[in-house]
């Protein structure tokens, strides 16, 4: 089977989203033990009132990264394409879907050793190079089935990229913006604060900090030419994500 780089969904997520830093290095950021954290009012009645806005950003990005469950869902636009976005994180594994306008569902659960990928019939014939007869036999085969690879291949590690969100740091440009604190907001019932800054092509950033609890991020947008939409939630409640059965999977061999 010869594929036009099988990373394309997730590689347009990707676009989409600025995600620039979006690699197997950044993908591997989630990973590390829990560390105790500032409460969101310590030293002041205002919640980070004896932070700077950069202080409560890396704070808030550090507890996101560590939580060892968390889900995000969101929207992107960019490349010429829209899509939405689905992921569980539990640890270092990762699952969800994604959804990219005219090219088709995606389906990973992500492992440290072996990447697991659904694809319905758009999406391999997004990703497929070969003739009509050739992708019409992979079609009927593989569409809507779960297969099995290892992640150190390189299609594996483009499929999980879009994974990196479990590191909201993914987000960021590479020279740390100039951060203002703005007023006060509600993310899905959550009192937040706002920390607004440049985005990617001329936009603008907003961060969504929890001011209660424990100092999450709760959604991050952006405007420009790459809008995106992306929440932080479900923290803590699940512990682990399992695989595809092996009567699901797939044998990708012969084709």
């Amino acid at each position: 089977m010869s594929a036009r780089s099988t990373i394309v969904p997730i590689a347009v997520c990707c676009a989409a989203l600025a995600l620039a830093a979006c690699s197997s290095e950044g993908s591997a950021a989630g990973g590390g033990s829990r560390k105790p954290s500032a409460s969101p009012s310590s030293g002041s009645a205002e919640p980070y009132g004896d932070k700077t806005p950069e202080e409560i950003q890396r704070l808030a990005y550090e507890e996101t990264r560590t939580a060892t469950f968390k889900k995000v869902r969101g929207q992107m636009a960019g490349d010429g394409a829209s899509g939405l976005l689905e992921l569980s994180f539990a640890n270092v594994d990762c699952a969800g879907t994604f959804n990219i306008e005219s090219r088709g569902r995606t389906q990973v659960h992500a492992t440290p050793k072996v990447i697991y990928v659904k694809r319905d019939a758009d999406a391999w014939r997004a990703v497929f190079n070969g003739t009509k007869a050739q992708e019409d036999v992979v079609v009927e085969r593989m569409a809507d089935r779960w297969i099995k690879m290892g992640a150190d291949v390189p299609d594996a590690k483009g499929i999980s990229n879009g994974c990196g969100l479990m590191n909201p740091s993914i987000l960021l440009e590479d020279d740390g913006p100039e951060i203002t604190r703005g007023g006060t907001a509600t993310v899905e019932g959550q009192p937040a604060i706002m920390l607004t800054y440049p985005g990617a092509d001329g936009g603008t950033a907003t961060d969504y900090i929890a001011a209660q609890g424990r100092p999450y991020l709760l959604r991050r947008t952006e405007t420009g030419k790459s809008p995106s939409d992306i929440t932080y939630y479900d923290f803590e409640t699940v512990t682990q994500l399992r695989p595809p059965a092996d009567s699901e999977v797939v044998a990708t061999e012969g084709l």
